[in-house]
């Protein structure tokens, strides 16, 4: 079966598998309905953002795409790739003492608030570059971790954000380029949504990095002179809406405000980027993009505790049940027409683990999934059922 998904799909499909920045499995890829509907993405609605993009991260469709490749101040999502070549490089629990050039005018810039002398762990200061999304953080961060990537480096900073552009590149981010750590705007500090989208599926692919970015208030300690607790509250005020947790927001004071999110649609996950979004406007332009995706997409989950109870009443009814699921990508007319077919094969094995047949799922004509049936544990004599 041929999946219909567009150039970007491919770029993230293999950033998905690979091992770059995390040890975590690979999402296993379900089947996706090859008629011609994901090869046009939905229209996106009447929002602010100059530039929008949003993918369904296992499948790699397109879902909805405005100006993918136009250049444009990422702004604060370039704390994205900070955090990525951070962990890279250094422990979290390796202790940074603040010095003054790490720190930021805290009238203009977002900030953690520490001070010269305040020790802080790495992870710490992931937290304070990511959640408040604090410039003192990354410069602290560039600084450390740029001395060690070039011992002899005069400006160890400018050694990090050399890092930064070639890693970009190796992540397949082919109209990106950074000049500082921290996002602040800056002669020929670009990217464009396809880049961030590449790069926040990068970033989720870390653990600790996803669980940073998906929290809405933390706390860290600081060490040193003027010991303190801090309470750091996101920036991303989406959180915990319309299933989203994470990732980014930036914003830019000439050209507008950026978000990079993801959101949970089934046990997908779904990344939008929207660029330009007029002041006050980020937040209602991800929602109504999501709205829209809502409107033309469905993710059906198929299979055990799935969105077809009646097919599991019927196997438990006779002594069968399903023990996989799987999430198809479909259209709202592909959800429409979707239905399935029971075969059960009888065999001579009552093992609760011998395959008794299969379901096999269609969208009108068309064949999208099989999933095996298996016998009851009740029915098979398994000691562990009740």
């Amino acid at each position: 079966m041929v999946a219909i998904i567009a150039t970007l799909g491919l770029v993230l499909a293999q950033l998905i598998t690979s091992t770059a920045f995390a040890s975590a499995a690979a999402v296993p890829r379900p089947m996706v309905v090859p008629e011609a509907p994901l090869a046009a993405p939905v229209p996106v609605p009447a929002i602010t953002a100059r530039a929008v993009l949003a993918v369904d991260l296992v499948t790699g469709a397109t879902l909805a795409a405005v100006n993918p490749d136009m250049p444009y101040p990422p702004a604060s999502t370039t704390k994205m790739l900070t955090a990525l070549i951070v962990r890279q490089h250094a422990a979290l629990d390796e202790v940074i003492t603040i010095e003054p050039g790490d720190l930021v005018d805290e009238v203009i810039y977002a900030h953690v608030g520490l001070r010269a002398g305040d020790r802080v762990a790495v992870r710490d200061l992931l937290a304070g570059l990511l959640v408040p999304s604090g410039g003192d953080a990354a410069r602290a961060l560039a600084r450390v971790v740029g001395a060690r990537l070039d011992p002899a480096a005069t400006n160890p900073r400018a050694a990090f954000v050399a890092e930064m552009n070639r890693v970009a590149r190796r992540l397949g981010m082919r109209s990106t380029h950074f000049v500082n750590p921290d996002g602040r705007d800056a002669p020929g500090q670009r990217s464009t949504a396809r880049d961030l989208a590449i790069l926040g599926a990068a970033l989720l692919k870390d653990p600790f990095l996803a669980d940073v970015v998906a929290q809405p208030v933390t706390t860290i300690s600081v060490k040193g002179p003027n010991a303190r607790d801090i309470t750091l509250w996101s920036t991303n005020h989406l959180l915990g809406e319309l299933g989203v947790h994470g990732i980014k927001t930036g914003t830019t004071a000439e050209d507008g405000e950026n978000l990079v999110a993801v959101a949970w649609r089934g046990d997908h996950q779904v990344i939008t980027v929207t660029l330009g979004s007029a002041e006050g406007e980020r937040f209602n332009d991800v929602r109504a993009l999501f709205d829209a995706l809502g409107t033309h997409f469905r993710w059906v989950r198929l299979g055990r505790d799935g969105d077809h109870p009646d097919l599991e009443d019927r196997l438990a009814a006779d002594g069968f049940r399903l023990m996989t699921n799987r999430t198809l990508l479909l259209t709202a007319a592909q959800a429409d027409r979707l239905r399935y077919d029971l075969r059960l094969a009888p065999v001579s094995s009552s093992s609760p683990w011998a395959i008794q047949g299969e379901v096999v799922f269609y969208v009108g004509a068309t064949e999208v999934l099989r999933l095996p049936v298996y016998r009851s544990g009740r029915e098979a004599g398994d000691p562990s059922q009740p």
